[in-house]
């Protein structure tokens, strides 16, 4: 994650603005340790990963949530003082326009490894077989990594998406045999027992942290 310390590597203004978040931020959480961060759970959700990160860092304690809708309730009802959402995240946009929140801080990092995991208990190299519909556990945010990483005898084939709400709900999804595969991230195969299919690399994105507006209102 880049740091204060790294800001220069921006142009003029951004690392200006870049540097001045983040040190108002970690000076707040300095003076009060154990702030609470809120972000898409269960864990070893890559949202969980980065907020352990800061957790470490900064001595954040972290809350998790089954999904960012209730992560920005719970913002919102001040059960968690800030919130951690990624800029992947199809809803981002109900976190910058609510009139009730302001954006606090940036930053970048990678996610863990992501891909097509099959149940472990399937041979190695053995795929769904059949000519028909395959179905596929994965959150919305995810689902074109299937179609940039699926093996060749899966291309062509129907796919059924079913609806998780995280990497570790598509892999628990696909480990209790509602799936036949699951978009997910290294974390999810190994809690789970399953077996990579295809993979890429992690994704650098940016993260940023939300918090309620100041009583006396600021800049929006």
């Amino acid at each position: 994650m880049a740091t204060t310390t790294e800001a220069g590597a921006l142009p003029g203004v951004l690392a200006e603005e870049y540097g001045a978040r983040w040190s108002e931020l970690t000076g707040r959480w300095a003076s009060r340790p154990g702030t609470t961060l809120g972000t898409l759970g269960p864990a070893g959700t890559s949202s969980d990963l980065a907020a352990r990160f800061l957790a470490a860092e900064h001595g954040l304690r972290v809350e998790l949530f089954a999904t960012f809708d209730d992560v920005l309730d719970q913002l919102l009802c001040g059960v968690v003082e800030l919130a951690l959402v990624p800029s992947a995240y199809g809803g981002l946009t109900g976190f910058h326009w609510h009139r009730d929140l302001r954006l606090r801080a940036f930053f970048p990092q990678a996610t863990p490894e992501y891909g097509i995991a099959a149940a472990g208990g399937l041979p190695p190299g053995e795929l769904p077989p059949g000519e028909g519909p395959v179905t596929v556990a994965a959150m919305w945010e995810v689902r074109r990594i299937y179609a940039e990483v699926v093996p060749a005898p899966l291309r062509g084939r129907e796919v059924v998406w079913v609806e998780a709400s995280s990497t570790q709900h598509a892999a628990a999804i696909l480990a209790d045999g509602g799936a036949q595969l699951a978009v997910t991230n290294a974390p999810g195969v190994r809690a789970h027992g399953l077996r990579w299919v295809a993979t890429r690399p992690g994704a650098e994105i940016i993260w940023t942290l939300f918090g309620r507006a100041e009583p006396s209102g600021g800049s929006g």
